[in-house]
C-alpha cells in the first residue's frame, strides 16, 4: 500500500511540473506542438526512471535537464543553420561588421528574433536562451547539459556571435518569408483542415492569403493535394458500402443516440405498481 501511495504523490507530482516544463520547451523551440511532445516525453521518461531520483527535493531541475537534453537529442540539423566555423572567421576578420540599428530593430521583432535563433544550432541556441532569456546560471546549464562550465561558456559566446550575425544577414528569400501576415509554420498547421474546408473564413482567408504571396508554401500545398487525389484513386469500388446500407447505418446510430438523449420514463414504486 505504502508503495502505491508513493506512486500516486510521485505522478501528482510529475503532473504539477508539466506546465512549466511546457513553457521551457516552448523557449527552446519554435514548434509549440513539438514543445508539449518534449515536454510530455520527459514526464513519461521520469516515470520510468523514478527509481533513479535520488533526492526527492530535486525532482524539478531533475526534470529540466532531462528535458534539455531530450531537446538536444530530438533536433536535427536544418540546410540554413549558421557554421559555426564560418561565423568565428568573420567575427576573426577585422573588416567584418554589423549594422547595429538593424540588427536591434530586428531582435525587436519576435519572428524575426525566432527565426534567427532557429538558425543556430542547437547546442549553441540552448545556452544563449537559457541564460539571456530565461537567467539560468552557466553552472546550472552545464549541469543540465552535461558538459563542462568551460564548454558552457563557450557555447553562450559562440551563440551569441551566431545570433548577430543571423539578424544581421540580408537574405531575398528569408525576408519575403518573415514578410507574409501569416508565419509558414503556422499556415502549414493550418493546410490540412483547409483542404478539408474546416477553417473559419477569418482563418481560410489568411491561409490564402499566405499561398498567394509566400515563396516556400504553394509547392508544399500542392504536393499534398497531390497525394491525397493519389490516395483517393487506391479506393476499391467492391469495398465501399453502398449508399443504402451507409444511409441505414447512419439511421440506427441517430436512433440509438435519440435514444440514449431521452430521460428515462418515471417508475412508480413497486407497490403502486403491485396496487398496494
Amino acid at each position: 500500500m505504502a508503495g502505491t501511495e508513493d506512486a500516486e504523490r510521485f505522478a501528482e507530482r510529475l503532473a504539477a511540473e508539466l506546465p512549466s516544463l511546457v513553457r521551457l520547451a516552448a523557449r527552446l523551440l519554435r514548434d509549440p506542438d513539438l514543445a508539449e511532445d518534449c515536454a510530455q516525453e520527459t514526464v513519461v521518461g521520469a516515470w520510468r526512471r523514478r527509481d533513479q531520483l535520488r533526492d526527492p527535493a530535486s525532482l524539478a531541475p531533475w526534470l529540466r535537464r532531462s528535458l534539455v537534453n531530450r531537446i538536444i537529442d530530438r533536433s536535427r540539423s536544418r540546410h540554413d543553420e549558421l557554421d559555426i566555423d564560418e561565423i568565428e572567421a568573420e567575427w576573426k576578420d577585422d573588416a567584418y561588421s554589423v549594422r547595429p540599428d538593424l540588427v536591434l530593430d530586428r531582435a525587436e521583432l519576435r519572428d524575426e528574433l525566432e527565426d534567427a535563433l532557429a538558425r543556430l544550432p542547437v547546442i549553441y541556441r540552448v545556452p544563449v536562451v537559457l541564460h539571456d532569456a530565461l537567467d539560468w546560471t552557466a553552472v546550472e546549464i552545464a549541469r543540465a547539459m552535461g558538459v563542462g562550465l568551460a564548454a558552457t561558456k563557450q557555447r553562450l559566446r559562440r551563440g551569441r556571435m551566431m545570433l548577430v550575425s543571423a539578424l544581421a544577414e540580408d537574405d531575398a528569400r528569408r525576408r519575403a518569408s518573415l514578410a507574409q501576415p501569416m508565419r509558414c509554420w503556422r499556415a502549414r498547421r493550418h493546410v490540412s483542415a483547409y483542404m478539408d474546408g474546416e477553417l473559419d473564413p477569418e482563418t481560410r482567408a489568411a491561409v490564402e492569403d499566405h499561398l498567394a504571396s509566400c515563396p516556400t508554401c504553394p509547392p508544399l500545398y500542392a504536393s499534398l493535394v497531390g497525394v491525397r487525389a493519389t490516395l483517393g484513386g487506391l479506393r476499391d469500388p467492391d469495398t465501399v458500402i453502398e449508399e443504402a446500407m451507409a444511409s441505414r447505418i447512419r439511421e440506427t446510430l441517430e436512433a440509438e443516440g435519440a435514444a440514449l438523449a431521452r430521460p428515462a420514463p418515471d417508475v412508480p414504486p413497486r407497490d403502486a405498481r403491485r396496487g398496494v
